[in-house]
């Protein structure tokens, strides 16, 4: 954990204020995995002042993302989906390459996997338009 606690620190140190939606994903997961809540959450808050100012063009994209991804890390799945189902269609806003999209996207998919909900899994990955058309997913066999 020592790492990531570096990695927060140079992210934290290099933009201690939200305003580039690409940046604070990155951020936000370092903050997540160095299990510095207080420091995300007052990133979220930052975000969602700019977007209320129409300063943020992702708008709540990124407190979304970062709010889901620390349910899942719970392993608050119902809570990761709830977060993350309304903001897939819109996650270019975030800007990036495919990779961080995909993260995002596959972290639903695992949701949707750990969550028993197989139907939402199909459905997701039968809309699938962006990155490559098969997938290998950890448990995927069982919605075939």
């Amino acid at each position: 954990m020592g790492a990531w606690h570096v990695v927060r620190d140079v992210a934290n140190s290099a933009s201690p204020r939200a305003g580039v939606a690409f940046s604070d994903v990155h951020i936000a997961l370092a903050q997540l995995v160095a299990c510095d809540d207080a420091a995300l959450e007052t990133r979220a808050r930052q975000i969602d002042d700019l977007a209320r100012q129409g300063r943020y063009p992702s708008g709540p994209l990124v407190p979304g993302v970062s709010r889901a991804l620390a349910a899942f890390e719970r392993r608050d799945f119902a809570t990761a989906i709830d977060a993350l189902e309304p903001i897939i269609p819109e996650l270019e806003r975030i800007g990036g390459s495919r990779a961080q999209l995909d993260l995002i996207e596959f972290t639903l998919l695992k949701a949707y996997v750990d969550a028993d909900r197989s139907d939402d899994a199909r459905r997701m990955l039968s809309a699938r338009h962006r990155g490559a058309p098969n997938i290998p997913v950890a448990g995927l066999s069982s919605f075939s």
